[in-house]
């Protein structure tokens, strides 16, 4: 995500903007100059002033056509106004090609040394000066030369800027997906934070109706802490993964205390404690197990956790009763798991439900990174 920032700073900064576009310019400026030095241009061997002066005119004059092709024409062509966008590439086309020569021709005909050196060196090339403007540009543009010139010139500047818009269309596309998620994240916490705080008073109210007050403080206590973790801890993107434990065995107590014949197993094993795994991921799975448990002699809910090497596994199983075999289990939270899931772990997850005589199993696998 740093990246990220750094691309959105540079756009929201003019200045930062145009610096770089600037550092650019010099390097490409830098460059040409460069290759006239290594290769056998006739220009080398002119006075350092005047291959200066031709190589920073035709590195302004590319620039300004990169500019104006780039905010003036493809706009129009992006409009799919096509002729007009086309018209003025060409027109764009044939004024650098004029201008280019002309600056050309102009310093070389200022340049007493640089003629003598041509005409010394390079007759065949003095004389093509001497034609004219109209004929040099004419053979320029029919021979193709200015337009494979122009086209290889600026595909690096031209990818550079696609490849940055995409970039930025990429992290505003995620970026709206999670505000997405994370809408639907607030709006399951509140469902589920009225709806599970009314079964849990009502369980404690009874325990303290039947005089069991040292478990009904106990879930007090526990029902506090949940509360206090849903509410304010869970807003960051990843949480440690000793709180989200803490969290779900608060949760399973609170759960089973309305449960009358179901056994509740709850095991866990860490190879360390410095995993982070994203807040609540679990819940609506182990929500799920004790809404749908038939609650019946024999009935049970297993649940298995446990991380080792980085590789979290999650295992939850419950039987269900005969009113919901055949109907689908889960909801906005199970959806919302989902999501979740290929938001967070994309392609580093695994996840796998099942029903087969009667009994409900959800097997997870993601991969973590310990920090």
């Amino acid at each position: 995500m740093q990246i990220s920032r750094l691309v959105e700073k540079i756009y929201i900064k003019p200045t930062i903007r145009i610096g770089l576009h600037f550092l650019f310019w010099t390097m490409l400026f830098l460059i040409k100059l460069y290759l006239t030095n290594v290769s056998f241009n006739v220009y080398k061997s002119f006075p350092v002033t005047a291959y200066l002066l031709i190589t920073l005119a035709s590195t302004i004059v590319l620039a300004t056509f990169y500019y104006i092709t780039l905010y003036g024409i493809l706009p129009t062509l992006r409009k799919r106004h096509y002729a007009i966008g086309i018209t003025y590439l060409l027109t764009a086309v044939i004024c650098y090609t004029v201008l280019d020569s002309y600056l050309e021709i102009i310093i070389i005909n200022t340049c007493e040394e640089c003629k003598k050196i041509l005409n010394h060196e390079n007759v065949a090339y003095a004389a093509y000066l001497e034609r004219g403007l109209i004929n040099i540009t004419l053979t320029r543009l029919l021979g193709l030369g200015t337009p494979i010139i122009l086209l290889f010139a600026l595909c690096i500047p031209f990818s550079i800027k696609m490849a940055i818009q995409s970039f930025r269309s990429n992290i505003r596309a995620l970026e709206l997906a999670k505000e997405n998620l994370q809408l639907e994240f607030n709006f399951l916490k509140a469902q589920l934070n009225p709806h599970f705080l009314f079964n849990a008073m009502n369980n404690i109210y009874g325990l303290i109706l039947s005089g069991d007050k040292e478990k009904s403080a106990g879930l007090v206590s526990r029902l506090s802490e949940l509360l206090r973790y849903t509410l304010y801890d869970s807003n960051e993107d990843l949480m440690p993964i000793e709180k989200e434990l803490k969290l779900m065995s608060d949760y399973i107590e609170l759960e089973k205390v309305r449960l009358n014949d179901t056994k509740v197993n709850f095991k866990w094993q860490l190879d360390h404690n410095d995993y982070h795994i994203a807040p609540l991921l679990l819940i609506p799975l182990i929500d799920n197990a004790f809404k749908y448990n038939s609650d019946e002699e024999g009935s049970y809910i297993d649940i298995f956790l446990d991380v080792l090497q980085g590789r979290f596994r999650f295992a939850i199983e419950n039987d269900i009763g005969e009113e919901q075999k055949g109907r689908a289990v889960g909801g906005i939270g199970i959806n919302n798991l989902k999501k979740r899931l290929n938001l967070y772990y994309k392609n580093n997850h695994w996840y796998e439900t099942s029903v087969l005589n009667g009994v409900y199993s959800v097997n997870l696998t993601i991969q973590l990174w310990s920090n």
